[in-house]
């Protein structure tokens, strides 16, 4: 995570800063579609299916109409019934076999996609995967990208005997997320440190017909002037800071600074970087600040800005992307949708700079994951 960003953040208002844990409650329920972005919030075991796999339902919730909805009696193979979430991607949830490591993609909002198996994906003993990005909707043609936390990134696309390992030895990427960018037709790595001035270009001998690069993002310009309230720098320390890359359907480029703290019950703060609550499980998460800054490439700047129009960014444990509240009646404009690991899901309203939690129920366990709308063919 880039210094420079970890040594000028501030505090929010007292209203934004009041710890939110969640009790369980009642959404009204209603019937999915594909033409809406939805975040998953689980799967319910209904039945059995004649042909050996699982009956089960959906549940997801419409931030445009702010209720849970559902998918009801979609059939699972037995291999993807037991596998574990990757990621989602354009429509596509990643799914690693528990037993044999096979990789499978799904779209649970679009019937009419087949779904997609690669075979196994092997991984060093102490490694983890960070996320999952898919090249396209259309699964003749898509390529998909694992990024592990490290210097490894694994690229397959369907038909392939195996994964081919691409090496990242640059640690300015080793925690950064992977991102396909529809304007250049290549797979990024955020670069989490503006200084980084080594290569860029990870494939150039592979021959791998989609390139992964690393993204060599701007400096945030202006920072210090958008946070005049800065008092004492190590307050960071408290923090978890994920910085994502975002583009936006007309080839706009953000990077959105995404800053999570813990609370033990007592109310007290955890920072992420004090060892001494490493084991601790019972300790509250929640959304502290969300900050976007824009790629302006014709100034070679990255400003921070609290106007991206009438966008919509959705952060998760997917790859991260955006809509237009216009295309979709409901959605707030000029905001961030966000849902995490156990801190639950909200809305950060660029403009005014305050957070609102769109659920006041325990915040379902496992990785959460936004899913773009699709559409039926």
């Amino acid at each position: 995570m880039s210094q420079i960003l970890c040594r000028r953040i501030s505090k929010l208002s007292t209203s934004r800063n009041q710890i939110l844990c969640f009790r369980r409650s009642e959404f009204s329920t209603a019937t999915a579609t594909a033409t809406t972005p939805y975040l998953l919030l689980g799967t319910d075991l209904v039945g059995k299916s004649p042909c050996g796999g699982k009956v089960v339902n959906f549940n997801l919730y419409d931030p445009r109409k702010q209720e849970q909805v559902k998918i009801e009696n979609k059939i699972l193979s037995k291999e993807v019934y037991k596998s574990h979430k990757l990621g989602s991607s354009r429509g596509w949830l990643a799914s690693l076999n528990k037993k044999d490591s096979t990789v499978r993609l799904t779209n649970i909002l679009n019937p009419s996609k087949k779904i997609i198996s690669l075979p196994p994906l092997t991984r060093d003993k102490y490694e983890h995967h960070v996320n999952v990005s898919v090249s396209s909707s259309n699964e003749e043609d898509c390529v998909v990208a694992v990024k592990f936390y490290g210097s490894r990134v694994s690229l397959c696309r369907p038909g392939d005997s195996e994964w081919t390992r691409i090496d990242v030895p640059c640690p300015s990427f080793h925690s950064s997320t992977v991102i396909y960018s529809e304007r250049d037709r290549k797979f990024y790595l955020n670069n989490c440190n503006p200084d980084y001035t080594g290569p860029t270009d990870f494939t150039q001998k592979s021959g791998l017909p989609t390139p992964v690069s690393g993204y060599k993002r701007f400096l945030f310009s202006n920072f210090l002037d958008e946070l005049p309230e800065l008092e004492d720098e190590m307050r960071l320390s408290r923090f978890r800071i994920q910085q994502q890359l975002v583009e936006s359907s007309s080839g706009q480029s953000f990077i959105v600074a995404w800053f999570v703290e813990r609370f033990t019950d007592k109310g007290e703060v955890a920072p992420w970087e004090d060892t001494r609550y490493r084991k601790s499980k019972d300790l509250c998460k929640k959304t502290h600040k969300i900050m976007v800054f824009r790629q302006d490439e014709e100034q070679g700047i990255g400003p921070y800005t609290d106007d991206i129009g009438d966008l919509c960014i959705f952060l998760g444990e997917n790859e991260s992307f955006c809509v237009s509240a216009t295309d979709y009646p409901g959605l707030n404009p000029n905001s961030v949708y966000f849902a995490g690991h156990g801190s639950g899901f909200g809305i950060c309203d660029l403009a005014s700079r305050t957070i609102r939690y769109l659920s006041d129920s325990t915040p379902p366990p496992g990785r959460m994951f936004w899913l773009p709308p699709t559409k039926s063919q």
